[in-house]
């Protein structure tokens, strides 16, 4: 993980309620449209008129943490200046324009209303930036983030997210870089209102566990959320 991982690792805790779980995570800017960068590239100018933002899909809120962005690699600087927030049930469609790694996301809402933000899904100063320009569009356009965010909203289990990776509690995210829980294991699992529960595996696919619960029933979680019971 970046420096920038870490440090939006460090901020999600003051940032996410009770339940929020995090799905992906970019590195994400407003800024002009492509023929205004040709025409301002490499200006002062230019730079003036972006604004970076870290991007935090949850299975309740779309995140924007406001950052500054660094003059000589473009990347966000480990500030946060404030927080924009869309509820994600307002997300109609998710649109992509641009080409190469000068992508455009736009945000179709219910009341009409968009949010347009470029993305650069080659940079790595956040891990998840490529996966969240792949799979959220996909993840809106499928019902699947209405329904994380109506078992959010009944503080049910989230149903086997796509989550970016490193964005789990810290223990989790050792355990599942050590190896994996076999059929049968006995294991804790980080469940999305916050608390630890006792869980049986049942059985492992895409990077995520199906746990059977202590009350008989059965939810996915991702690996990065099952540690040693």
């Amino acid at each position: 993980m970046s420096k920038q991982d870490d440090y939006l690792q460090s901020q999600l805790p003051q940032i996410l309620q009770p339940g929020e779980q995090v799905l992906h995570a970019a590195y994400m800017r407003r800024q002009p449209g492509l023929l205004m960068q040709l025409l301002l590239v490499g200006g002062l100018l230019l730079f003036l008129m972006t604004k970076a933002y870290y991007a935090v899909l949850t299975n309740r809120r779309l995140i924007l943490i406001r950052t500054n962005m660094s003059f000589w690699t473009g990347g966000p600087k480990l500030l946060n200046l404030g927080i924009e927030e869309y509820d994600v049930r307002q997300i109609q469609n998710v649109t992509v324009s641009g080409f190469a790694n000068n992508r455009s996301m736009t945000f179709h809402l219910a009341d009409g209303s968009k949010q347009t933000l470029r993305i650069s899904p080659w940079f790595k100063q956040i891990a998840g930036t490529k996966m969240f320009f792949e799979q959220v569009p996909g993840l809106v356009s499928s019902g699947q983030l209405a329904q994380l965010a109506a078992g959010a909203g009944q503080g049910g289990y989230a149903q086997m997210p796509q989550q970016a990776g490193g964005y789990g509690p810290p223990a989790q995210q050792q355990q599942q870089q050590q190896g994996g829980f076999p059929p049968g294991a006995r294991v804790q699992v980080f469940a999305p209102d916050g608390n630890r529960y006792p869980a049986t595996i049942v059985q492992a696919q895409g990077g995520h566990y199906l746990c059977g619960m202590p009350d008989g029933s059965q939810h996915w979680f991702p690996a990065q959320n099952v540690g040693p019971g």
